[in-house]
């Protein structure tokens, strides 16, 4: 995953935002029933296709989001099974040595 600066991503914002009222104003256009020109057509088609690839890269990322939340997860789980185990380890332990014979010192 590479990091953005906050510039980067600032620019990707505004970007993003004027492709959107672009798609607006084409798809009005269409809605109206205006015929589009070749050069809006072939706008809205890019716009589209930079929305689509937006999608999809963020589906992308999100699934490894999940994919590491769920091997997190499956660590802590593995951690938490360790310490009961050693917790009981340990209280068996103790239990042991309170029933071991113990040598007496006499005076």
């Amino acid at each position: 995953m590479t990091r953005r600066t906050m510039a980067a991503r600032r620019r990707a914002t505004a970007d993003r935002n004027a492709r959107r009222e672009a798609l607006l104003v084409l798809l009005d256009q269409a809605q109206r029933g205006t015929t589009l020109a070749r050069a809006e057509a072939a706008l809205l088609l890019a716009h589209v296709t930079a929305e689509w690839s937006e999608a999809d890269e963020l589906r992308r990322t999100v699934a490894g989001q999940q994919n590491a939340i769920q091997r997190a997860e499956e660590r802590i789980r593995a951690a938490e099974a360790a310490i009961v185990e050693a917790e009981q380890d340990a209280a068996r332990s103790a239990a042991d040595r309170v029933h071991e014979p113990r040598e007496v010192q006499v005076p």
